[in-house]
């Protein structure tokens, strides 16, 4: 029989497809054809109906639908470890303060910054992240993004238009700096958005916009209102931090008469097309809600440790995915937590609520799950017939970096982070080989970051 020709194949790979229908082949192959899946399969049958221009030969690793982090914080980036003060007063030269750095941003300073994420992340296995509202020179970010070959997705930085509940609850992240170039303006914000959503008229573009308000209380009714609307009509997803911490949900509740889940059913914004970060402070109410509406929920949990809403909240998220709502995961900022923590903390901390998680769980969050609550879920996500083929490849070093008795994708819950990346293709397009990134230098970006992180912080104080 004749062998159809597609551009790529990749075989002799231990696949894990991200579609619990036909989760795992091993060994297994995937033809691609003009940046999308064509077929995937047991390597024999895949092999015997396809050639290709180029054949990739996995060497029996791991290969996997692009990662994807559905909450992160790129100007925390090259910050990974500062020593930040935890208060204004004592901030300085020595220990800065993070919320003003945040501010000071140049497009220079996002362009390296960007760069440096899109580098870290696609070393990890990542081939998409969201940035959630905090980046101001948002062509410069997409821009570096689109160079580098990842994929992202960007929206109106700091979201707002009414601070008086917000300020008192996480004085830590406002400073008169973020507000002057972030004011506090609903006309702002919604004409950012729309500013933001044009770049989607592309549809093969990497980097793509979504509606976002900063959210934990800092928008009106009416603004929430709006933008909810806006991302309908636009159809893309309305997104906003929520339920964080008791004392946001608190401040809400005073502002507004009610909070989280109850005020955007109140709303009218809440359902298939929203999505929420953290929700970590939840009343039986809400929890009907979530169930029933079924809005996209973005689980950090390493910034809910961090922050110790677990001693004063009770976790209700590994229940609601267990009962059917569709959880992700982000690592939030990476000024304190590394890149690909969360899965494993996931599991940690269902754990020990006594409400496990399956082991497999963080990888279909950080896949599947993922794409869902981006509502993207048609292009990316698994590795299926008709998707954009962003296909991860990992390399073969260990005994621990091979699967064994799991079709389920435990290997990639548990250890994805630490298991190097040889390979990766967005679109079918080599990113990266041999662990390098094929489009820009490596060693520039970092470089090019250091500088712009020392010409920020005497840029802000002196």
């Amino acid at each position: 029989m004749l062998r159809q020709i597609v551009d790529t194949l990749v075989f002799n790979g231990d696949v894990f497809t991200g579609d619990k229908a036909q989760s795992h082949h091993q060994p297994g192959a995937i033809a691609i054809k003009d940046g999308v899946i064509v077929a995937l399969g047991p390597e024999p049958e895949v092999m015997s109906m396809y050639d290709a221009r180029r054949r990739i030969d996995a060497r029996g690793g791991l290969v996997h639908p692009g990662f994807i982090d559905t909450h992160l914080h790129i100007t925390a980036m090259p910050y990974h470890g500062t020593p930040f003060s935890k208060s204004l007063d004592g901030a300085g030269k020595r220990r800065p303060d993070y919320s003003r750095m945040k501010a000071a941003t140049t497009a220079e300073a996002t362009s390296a910054y960007a760069a440096a994420a899109a580098c870290s992340l696609l070393q990890r296995g990542y081939t998409l992240f969201f940035e959630a509202g905090t980046v101001f020179e948002t062509d410069a970010f997409a821009d570096s993004i689109t160079k580098c070959g990842i994929r992202a997705m960007v929206s109106a930085p700091f979201g707002w238009d009414d601070l008086s509940g917000f300020e008192k609850s996480y004085p830590h992240l406002v400073n008169e700096m973020l507000v002057r170039r972030a004011p506090v303006d609903a006309r702002r914000v919604i004409e950012q958005c729309k500013y933001e959503i044009e770049r989607n008229k592309n549809p093969e573009a990497l980097v793509q916009g979504y509606v976002c308000l900063y959210g934990e209380g800092s928008a009106t009714d009416d603004l929430t209102q709006e933008a909810a609307k806006l991302a309908r009509d636009s159809n893309v997803i309305f997104y906003q931090h929520q339920s964080f911490h008791p004392d946001g949900v608190r401040a809400e509740k005073k502002n507004y008469g009610d909070a989280g889940a109850v005020r955007l059913e109140r709303l009218g914004v809440l359902g298939t097309s929203t999505t929420l970060a953290h929700m970590n402070v939840l009343d039986e109410a809400e929890i009907e809600l979530i169930l029933s509406r079924k809005p996209g929920i973005v689980w950090c949990p390493n910034a809910a440790l961090a922050f110790r809403v677990i001693s004063q909240s009770k976790c209700w998220l590994p229940f609601l995915h267990r009962n059917g709502a569709c959880i992700s995961l982000g690592v939030d900022t990476i000024a304190t937590d590394p890149i690909g923590i969360s899965g494993v903390l996931s599991l940690y901390l269902s754990a020990s609520l006594g409400d496990n998680l399956e082991d497999s769980d963080p990888f279909y969050m950080q896949t599947i799950n993922a794409a869902r609550n981006l509502g993207i879920s048609d292009k990316v996500g698994s590795l299926t017939v008709g998707k954009r083929a962003d296909v991860v490849i990992r390399e073969l070093r260990d005994i621990t970096h091979t699967s064994w008795l799991d079709d389920d994708g435990i290997l990639l819950a548990l250890s994805s982070s630490m298991i190097p990346v040889d390979t990766v293709l967005i679109d079918g397009k080599s990113v990266m080989e041999k662990g390098q990134l094929i489009s820009v230098d490596q060693n520039d970006i970092v470089a090019e970051a250091r500088r712009q992180r020392e010409i920020l912080l005497k840029r802000v104080y002196g």
